[in-house]
C-alpha cells in the first residue's frame, strides 16, 4: 500500500470512528449530537458541506472495497538466463535460499538472512548473521562470501556482483548448534 493510500485509509478510519463515536452517544441517551446535526441541515451551506463529505466517504469507501477485493498481486523478482532453448528464470527467492545454504555450512554462524537486490549492473547480495562468541569475524565473512559466490555460480549459473556482509550480533551458545533464518 502506497503511502498517499495509508494517508486516506487513516483519515477515513478517523472520519468513521467519531461518526461511530456520535451515534453511540446518541443510542445512550445524549441527544446533543443528533441536536448538532439536525441543526447542521438547516442552512444551506452546511448540507453542501454534508453532502461533499458523505460523497468523500462514499468515494473513499468504494475505493477501498475495490483495492481489498484486487488484492495486491505480488511482483516476482527473477534473474533471466539466456540459453539455446530458451529463457530460464530464476526467483530472488531461489537465489537467498542458495545463499541461505551455502552460509548454513560454515562454522560458527548462527543465524543467516539473505536478501538478493536486482539492478541493472548486476545482483547484489546482502547477508545479515549473528556468529558464535569464539568465531574470527574477519575470516568468517571472508569465507561467507567466496563460499556465497561459489555456490550460487555453481548450482545456478548466476555471477553476483557483490556480497555484502552485515554481523548483526554475537549469538550465545544455542541447543541445537545448527544455524537458523533471521526473520
Amino acid at each position: 500500500m502506497k503511502l498517499f493510500d495509508r494517508f486516506l485509509l487513516a483519515l477515513y478510519t478517523l472520519g468513521v470512528m467519531a461518526a461511530l463515536f456520535a451515534i453511540g452517544l446518541a443510542v445512550a441517551g445524549w441527544t446533543t449530537p443528533v441536536e448538532m446535526f439536525r441543526i447542521s441541515l438547516v442552512h444551506y451551506n452546511e448540507r453542501l458541506l454534508v453532502g461533499a463529505l458523505v460523497i468523500v466517504f462514499l468515494i473513499l469507501s468504494v475505493r477501498f472495497f475495490l483495492w481489498a477485493l484486487s488484492g495486491e498481486k505480488r511482483v516476482i523478482q527473477a534473474v533471466v538466463h539466456e540459453t539455446g532453448l530458451g529463457h530460464v528464470k530464476i526467483s530472488v527467492e531461489a537465489i537467498e535460499n542458495l545463499a541461505f545454504r551455502a552460509v548454513n555450512q560454515i562454522r560458527g554462524v548462527r543465524e543467516v538472512k539473505p536478501r538478493v537486490v536486482c539492478l541493472p549492473e548486476g545482483i547484489h547480495l546482502f547477508i545479515r548473521v549473528k556468529l558464535s562468541p569464539e568465531t574470527n569475524i574477519p575470516q568468517t565473512t571472508d569465507e561467507i562470501q567466496a563460499r556465497v559466490s561459489d555456490y550460487v555460480s555453481e548450482v545456478a549459473g548466476i555471477s553476483l556482483k557483490s556480497v555484502k556482509i552485515l554481523v548483526d550480533g554475537i549469538a550465545s551458545e544455542t541447543k541445537s548448534g545448527t544455524p537458523r533464518k533471521l526473520n
